[in-house]
């Protein structure tokens, strides 16, 4: 079972490259990374179709860990790309479907040293984050200001964590029926590229090796890990509700403690069964929020149940696949 211990929520962090969105429950939780960095706020100098060709692609994107120096032992959860700065009207103009669009991350080789062969560029086993087929929604990507907005997010089934080094993401879709869309993207003859970036590419969904491309300006969504949220000592002892409830597959649990004690948290099937423990050790006084990753579980109704000195406290929460 994979699960994010000691997940805790962020508040306000909105900086130039960081920019949060919240959980519904007023904590920022979602920290979006663009890269490269100095684009967060600058348009690119050119296109690219890659991500959002209407014919099928792989495309790979090598991005060197000095661009991801502030996402290191953080869940990344999704992705997602904006249209240039001369785009006219929103994209899609109707919701476009790729049968099968999937992203696989891992450790990449410096983008210097980048093939056009394309598993010559992993410098260790793949992970696939996502498969299946995709819908993006109509108007979802905005045209306006300099840059655009980044579009709708291409959500992971399973969360990556990354924990250092040289990172490459591979997108390999079947395209869709309807009009393709370029997306803003930096030339290869600009600074930074093939030191800070590179990408290469093909026009197939299973293909082995291709040209070189441009990079699309990125955006990786995450959530981070062992950051404390609140460093305001609450009043009473408190565990709330996961958020979301009903899940798929990852929900969060939040708790307070009044005081420094031993805290133990765990997962409990509905016969009672104990499924994991999510905290045991002593914590100082505090708000804490902890992941939960149900991807290995059957749909159904589970407990988490807390205990600390003697307070003691259990809800139910679903999980829904």
């Amino acid at each position: 079972m994979k699960i994010f211990t000691n997940f805790v929520i962020i508040l306000s962090l909105y900086l130039s490259v960081f920019s949060g969105v919240t959980n519904g429950q007023g904590d920022t939780v979602l920290l979006p990374n663009i890269i490269p960095n100095n684009y967060a706020m600058t348009p690119g100098t050119a296109g690219f179709l890659g991500p959002t060709a209407n014919a099928a692609r792989t495309y790979q994107m090598l991005i060197h860990q000095d661009q991801l120096t502030g996402m290191v032992n953080q869940y990344v959860t999704s992705l997602t790309f904006r249209i240039p700065t001369s785009a006219t009207e929103d994209w899609p103009v109707s919701d476009v479907t790729f049968n099968s669009y999937d992203i696989y991350l891992g450790t990449s080789v410096p983008p210097s040293q980048r093939s056009l062969t394309f598993a010559l560029n992993w410098a260790g086993t793949p992970t696939q984050v996502r498969s299946g087929s995709l819908v993006i929604p109509a108007g979802s990507f905005r045209f306006g200001g300099s840059p655009t907005q980044f579009g709708y997010a291409i959500t992971f089934n399973t969360p990556y964590l990354y924990t250092g080094g040289h990172l490459l993401v591979e997108l390999r879709h079947t395209g869709f029926t309807g009009t393709s869309r370029n997306n803003d993207a930096i030339g290869t003859a600009i600074p930074g590229y093939l030191d800070q970036f590179s990408a290469c590419w093909t026009g197939s969904y299973t293909g082995t090796a291709g040209s070189q491309g441009n990079f699309v300006v990125l955006k990786l969504n995450s959530v981070m890990t062992n950051i404390e949220n609140d460093p305001v000592t609450p009043v009473s002892f408190d565990l709330k509700q996961n958020y979301p409830n009903p899940f798929n597959p990852f929900t969060q649990i939040s708790f307070s403690i009044p005081k420094s004690d031993l805290v133990t948290l765990k997962i409990y099937d509905k016969l009672g069964r104990e499924i994991q423990t999510l905290v045991n050790e002593f914590k100082t006084a505090g708000n804490y929020s902890v992941g939960f990753m149900g991807d290995n579980l059957s749909s159904g109704t589970y407990y988490y149940r807390i205990q600390s000195g003697d307070f003691v406290s259990t809800k139910k929460m679903i999980l829904i696949k």
